[in-house]
């Protein structure tokens, strides 16, 4: 901790609260002795987001002004020594439009480097963390962050990490800043995390004593080393160390009727579908397009016939599908029954980790089902979104994060705040890196 004193926090793109969640689990877990903050102000232009997180820290009052504009004066009277940041990844990302600096969306981050840089040495911020999507490591405008980070005579790692990293079934890989001014006390950053490289994985507890020992993912505990670990591009190692998604699951979900996906959705996008079950240990980056697009925008859950080769009742209670028909059941079930049996050499544990994904399942069956007995059997299975709260908990929000404004949010609106915001448990884990000693 900085000197024994509270951290003065300025949050920029501060959306539903991600961040500010990161800090209050960071002092949770070493307690409010070690860690202390108050948030000196926080800065965002998309109302919605405001909302939610006004709902959730009523003593913070988010500032709507653009930060394209904001003056040099505005951030002097912060007197903020710790600055998060999470900008606009449109420009950057795989689903955005990559124009980069060219992009308008890029110019509040250029303008909060311009004041950085413009700030008397003595009033500017002493730590500095920033996210965004894999891609923005290799931009321009990364070139001009480092450029300005090295003027201003900070300190930095750079990052690339996922939440499955941390024992969350959840693939969210994000790049991440962690600067800071040279000084007593040094943060824990400077001798956990190699310098003039871009990490790829969390310090090893085996070389250092955890930082969050109150913390039981696998990482704080020793279980995980990730060192030690060979990667992927799908970080698989790193599966058998994360919580089943049955531990994330909201009991009511299945009883909701909405969630599921229609029959011409399953027609369409069955066989390109990321499927997961309670079981599983891993899920697909949520977008913030989860719930509007089908592909690509996140993973669904298995709730119907968990058990493969028989079909399994330890998760399905009464209503927790849409009704069907009498026939359309029948068809179903056969069809099913159907397509066990061409499958039955398959070992159980061929399907337990990756589930019935991008279509293997279907391939697995041989050819034996035509179109009409493959989506019989896709009903079958009670494939649905994932629920916003569901969502929020493999992000790490606490319990009973709330989304009720106000505004009288939609569910889609939920996912698409969600898809912008950051894994709190990573963020948490980061800033101990970044402010502790």
């Amino acid at each position: 901790h900085q000197g024994g004193g509270e951290f003065r926090v300025a949050e920029f793109f501060s959306g539903i609260g991600g961040m500010h969640c990161a800090l209050q689990l960071l002092r949770q877990l070493v307690g409010e002795r070690e860690f202390s903050y108050r948030i000196a102000g926080a800065f965002d232009v998309n109302n919605i987001a405001n909302s939610v997180y006004e709902r959730n820290f009523p003593g913070v009052r988010v500032c709507t002004t653009s930060l394209d504009s904001i003056g040099l004066a505005r951030i002097r009277a912060l007197a903020a020594n710790l600055w998060l940041m999470s900008p606009p990844c449109q420009p950057f990302s795989r689903l955005g439009n990559r124009r980069g600096l060219d992009d308008v969306r890029c110019r509040p981050l250029l303008r909060l480097l311009e004041v950085l840089a413009s700030l008397p040495d003595n009033e500017r911020p002493s730590r500095l963390l920033l996210e965004n999507v894999q891609g923005f490591e290799a931009s321009p405008a990364a070139e001009r962050l480092l450029e300005c980070l090295n003027k201003c005579g900070f300190e930095y790692r750079q990052l690339l990490l996922s939440p499955l990293q941390f024992g969350v079934p959840n693939s969210r890989l994000r790049f991440y800043l962690l600067a800071w001014r040279p000084g007593a006390p040094e943060p824990a950053a400077a001798r956990l995390l190699p310098a003039n490289c871009l990490i790829d994985r969390p310090p090893s507890a085996a070389t250092s004593q955890p930082l969050l020992p109150s913390c039981c993912c696998p990482v704080c505990s020793g279980r995980l080393q990730p060192g030690q670990l060979t990667h992927d591009s799908h970080l698989r190692c790193y599966r058998p160390f994360a919580r089943p998604l049955s531990d994330y699951l909201s009991p009511g979900a299945d009883a909701e009727p909405e969630l599921y996906l229609t029959s011409r959705q399953l027609e369409q996008f069955f066989p390109v579908l990321d499927i997961r079950q309670p079981r599983s240990r891993a899920t697909c980056c949520f977008t913030k397009g989860y719930g509007k697009r089908v592909e690509g925008t996140g993973s669904v859950l298995q709730t119907r016939r968990l058990a493969f080769g028989k079909p399994s009742h330890d998760r399905v209670k009464a209503g927790a599908c849409p009704p069907r028909t009498h026939g359309e059941v029948s068809h179903a079930d056969s069809a099913a029954a159907a397509i066990d049996a061409s499958c039955s050499s398959l070992a159980p544990d061929d399907l337990s980790d990756d589930d019935i994904n991008n279509g293997e399942f279907v391939d697995s069956a041989g050819g034996s089902g035509d179109a009409e007995t493959m989506q019989a059997y896709a009903e079958s299975l009670g494939l649905r979104y994932f629920s916003a709260a569901e969502v929020a908990g493999l992000m790490h929000f606490p319990p009973g994060y709330s989304f009720s404004t106000s505004l009288c949010l939609s569910r889609r609106q939920a996912y698409q705040l969600l898809g912008n915001s950051v894994n709190v448990l990573v963020i948490a884990h980061l800033l101990s890196y970044l402010l502790l000693s």
